[in-house]
């Protein structure tokens, strides 16, 4: 399980996080949703260990992440950051052995052509990655995160899978086949956070979701208690409506937005 108790940080006099206190669960999709600047990015960063100091504490299956090192932190966790900028020249191929070099368990010589089919682009191990179109680029740094993962659990646990806007760059397509794949992972016995912007997307494929206003845990729990009319409307600071179907739980269309 994570853990999250009392997160807070200030910078330059302003509260960016004020006292989250949070869990997620292996097993499940937890997203974090909230308007810009609501925190949700620097959250993240604190859950994974990548940002410091933070009053508080993170535990990642039970032990204390302040006090794991970088090689301990990365047998159990794999982040797809907001933004990954590559400085040199390296192949698609070279971008997901780092991957597998950062992570534990097995491998073999068929993971990266596996990886690749999975995210849609089979053949492209030789191609240089700033070859690729910003979406594509984002598929290959997905496929990287499920290298590093590639065993949902270990000896030690629950692996977890931090992704931060993973559908963002993507077409509608490629957004479900995504968020399709870090369900499976879930499904596999492995645990994945995530910080979404859609909310529909969010809607279809969270088991639980963290709601963030202003630096502050406004709520947290399944989509349809979550994204309520009230909710949202308070969080984006606009008018929102949600509709909802049996099977489904709640959705939004533009035009059901108020000003």
């Amino acid at each position: 399980m994570l853990t999250a108790q009392n997160l807070t940080l200030a910078r330059d006099g302003r509260t960016i996080l004020s006292g989250i206190t949070l869990t997620a669960q292996p097993g499940e999709v937890t997203a974090i949703i909230g308007p810009n600047g609501s925190g949700k990015t620097t959250l993240m960063a604190a859950l994974t260990g990548d940002l410091a100091p933070v009053t508080g504490e993170v535990t990642l299956n039970g032990d204390d992440i302040a006090r794991l090192s970088p090689r301990h932190l990365a047998a159990r966790r794999a982040v797809l950051a907001q933004e990954t900028q590559v400085a040199f020249p390296f192949t698609v191929a070279e971008i997901l052995q780092l991957g597998i070099e950062a992570g534990t368990g097995p491998t073999d010589s068929a993971l990266i052509p596996r990886l690749l089919a999975e995210v849609d682009l089979a053949g492209t191990a030789h191609r240089p990655i700033h070859a690729l179109s910003g979406g594509e680029r984002q598929r290959i740094h997905f496929a990287r995160a499920l290298a590093q993962a590639r065993r949902p659990r270990g000896d030690q646990g629950p692996m977890w899978l931090f992704l931060d806007e993973p559908a963002s760059s993507l077409d509608i397509a490629h957004q479900l086949m995504v968020m399709r794949r870090a369900r499976r992972f879930a499904a596999e016995g492995g645990g994945v956070v995530t910080v979404m912007h859609d909310l529909n997307l969010t809607a279809m494929t969270a088991d639980h979701v963290i709601l963030l206003a202003e630096g502050r845990l406004l709520a947290a729990g399944p989509p349809a208690e979550v994204m309520t009319d009230r909710l949202l409307s308070q969080a984006y600071r606009c008018g929102i409506r949600t509709n909802r179907t049996p099977a489904q739980g709640p959705y939004l269309l533009p035009q059901m937005a108020g000003a």
